[in-house]
C-alpha cells in the first residue's frame, strides 16, 4: 500500500485510490476517494475543546439530511490514541450507505475524519479504509 506524507500529514492507503490535498488559506482538507463512491476526509476544524461534543454536532447535522439515519457510539484507535465517535448508517438515492465519524486531537486543533461506502462499493473496502483510519499520524 502507498503512503501519503505531505505537509505533517502521514497515512497509507489503498493502491488505486486518488488522493487530493485541498487548501483555502490556513484551511485545507485531504479527501482519499476509491474508483467507486467510498472515501475518506481528513479535515482540521481548529481549536475544539470537546471533541465528544464537536462528534455529537456533526451527527446531528447528518441527522436534518437523513432522516432514516441510524447511529452507534464508536470507539477507535487512529494515530495511537482512542478516538470516539459514531458509526452511522443511511440511505441516499437508493443506496445504503455506512459513514464512520471519528474525532482526533492533534496539537490544539480537532481533526475530523470521515469514512464513507455505500452499499454498491466492495465489501473490501470497509477494511481497507479502517486500516488507512488506524494509520494515520499528524504533527502539530
Amino acid at each position: 500500500m502507498p503512503w501519503y506524507d505531505t505537509h505533517g500529514l502521514r497515512f497509507i492507503h489503498p493502491e488505486g485510490w486518488q488522493v487530493e490535498r485541498e487548501t483555502d488559506g490556513d484551511d485545507w482538507q485531504v479527501t482519499v476517494q476509491s474508483p467507486e463512491s467510498a472515501f475518506i476526509l481528513i479535515k482540521p476544524l481548529g481549536p475544539i475543546e470537546d471533541l465528544d461534543e464537536a462528534a455529537e454536532v456533526t451527527l446531528e447535522t447528518m441527522r436534518e439530511d437523513y432522516k432514516d439515519l441510524e447511529e452507534e457510539a464508536a470507539e477507535e484507535i487512529i494515530g495511537g490514541v482512542t478516538c470516539r465517535g459514531y458509526d452511522v448508517n443511511f440511505s441516499c438515492l437508493d443506496l445504503i450507505t455506512t459513514c464512520q465519524i471519528r474525532y482526533l486531537r492533534a496539537g490544539d486543533e480537532a481533526v475530523l475524519i470521515m469514512s464513507q461506502a455505500a452499499d454498491i462499493d466492495p465489501p473490501e473496502y470497509q477494511m481497507e479504509m479502517e486500516r488507512l483510519r488506524r494509520s494515520i499520524s499528524i504533527q502539530s
